[in-house]
């Protein structure tokens, strides 16, 4: 019904008309599309933005990653775990811990060695 009201066939000259009608368009072309509706209902017009720009795939991942709360918990993490090399766990370990966790060689062993002179 709007459609017809706005077609620029109908309201030749008028810009107001033709904008109007673009977005009835695009409103019609989100709510035909379900991956789009579902999108504009989780996110709003900023995940269809968001999806236009990196993809429908992608629109979860990044509104997530630019959460503050997001932010702050990894921010946080990488603090704790000393760059996200989970120190003293060996998982991701690149040894940062000061060397406190590095394993010694087998082929290494520690000499007292007492020099009298």
């Amino acid at each position: 019904m709007l459609a017809l009201k706005y077609h620029p066939d109908k309201n030749q000259g008028n810009s107001e008309a033709a904008e109007k009608f673009k977005e009835i368009n695009y409103a019609h072309a989100v709510l035909t599309d379900e991956k789009k509706r579902k999108i504009y209902d989780a996110y709003g017009s900023l995940g269809l933005q968001t999806a236009e720009t990196i993809g429908e795939e992608n629109v979860a991942a990044f509104l997530l990653s630019q959460n503050k709360w997001f932010k702050a918990i990894v921010i946080g993490l990488g603090l704790i775990t000393c760059g996200f090399f989970c120190c003293c766990c060996y998982c991701f370990c690149c040894y940062f811990c000061c060397g406190k966790c590095v394993p010694k060689d087998e082929d290494e062993e520690d000499f007292d060695i007492e020099i009298i002179i």
